[in-house]
């Protein structure tokens, strides 16, 4: 357990362009002095080394930071975009994030095809084991889809790139701007108001309004929006494939229970309890004052007119 400990420690804060050190590691061994029959007796042999150190790999497929990514879930991994991410087309990939890529069995001086999926569009990229002892795997894309991405390397704000896996030969890429998301205060909020008899009314005067506000963390939506993304879950839409600039990054948050059916305050998981819509599916979603549907209703009525257009 110590051997494994230390690994698991020692693997925990490996930059992906450290030098592995040269001396031995000094186990905890009874006593000041290292003997050699005690020493050897604390060394396992070639196969129960492999075995703590796959061991070790393994237990660390853990949501969280890996220097520059972030493991938002199984699907979903994030870059911090840094000059060298654009200078180089690609980045090296943690060891602690080499199966996500499906590069766990690599050998080395190899490369694999796979594909990035950018705005709709196929892209190539590969991944590359190198030869030397270290047996880095970087990630590497096509100049084709560089040059699509040449815009976005030259913005001064910080952004991230968003990996989602479909299998370990095809990969969503997107890009969030985690600052502009955070600062994104739009929210649904229902203004409308009828007039049952239909007849005209002025339009404009002051009053005083008394409601219930109901408090939503920013931490949330940020959560939910690395998790599931920019298009609608509901029909795909995507605002900045549709707007633009004026688009990028926007997307409407909705939480699958209501705030105001919680009594008090609750716990909100964003992978499980908001989902991410575009603000026609958010509206829809909530048009019935006395049933909220569910995403899997909204989708429902979307495909049966889809056949029907």
């Amino acid at each position: 357990m110590i051997l494994l400990d230390a690994m698991k420690n020692y693997l925990h804060h490996l930059e992906p362009f450290a030098v592995f050190p040269m001396t031995q590691p000094n186990f905890a061994i009874d006593g000041p002095s290292f003997d050699d029959y005690r020493w050897h007796m604390d060394i396992p042999d070639e196969n129960e080394s492999k075995q703590l150190y796959d061991q070790a790999i393994h237990s660390r497929h853990e949501r969280g930071r890996y220097h520059s990514w972030e493991l938002v879930s199984e699907q979903v991994l994030l870059k911090d975009c840094d000059l060298s991410f654009w200078k180089y087309k690609g980045a090296t990939i943690p060891y602690d994030l080499f199966w996500f890529f499906g590069a766990e069995d690599m050998e080395r001086s190899t490369r694999r095809e796979i594909i990035l999926t950018y705005h709709g569009h196929d892209y190539k990229a590969h991944l590359e084991r190198e030869r030397h002892k270290l047996g880095r795997v970087r990630i590497f894309w096509s100049t084709e889809l560089q040059k699509k991405l040449t815009p976005l390397g030259q913005s001064t704000k910080k952004q991230s790139a968003r990996f989602y896996r479909q299998d370990d030969a095809h990969y969503q890429l997107s890009f969030l701007h985690p600052e502009t998301i955070a600062a994104d205060k739009n929210e649904l909020q229902d203004t409308s108001e009828e007039q049952p008899d239909g007849k005209s009314i002025r339009e404009g005067r002051k009053t005083y309004v008394y409601s219930t506000k109901y408090e939503r963390s920013p931490k949330n939506r940020l959560a939910a929006i690395k998790i599931h993304g920019t298009k609608c879950m509901a029909c795909g839409f995507d605002f900045e494939k549709f707007y633009g600039e004026q688009g990028k990054d926007f997307i409407e948050v909705h939480h699958v229970k209501p705030l105001h059916e919680v009594n008090g305050e609750m716990e909100v998981n964003p992978e499980t309890d908001l989902i991410c819509l575009c603000s026609n599916c958010h509206r829809m979603i909530h048009r019935d004052p006395h049933h909220t549907l569910s995403l899997e209703e909204l989708k429902q009525i979307i495909a049966e007119n889809r056949k029907k257009s």
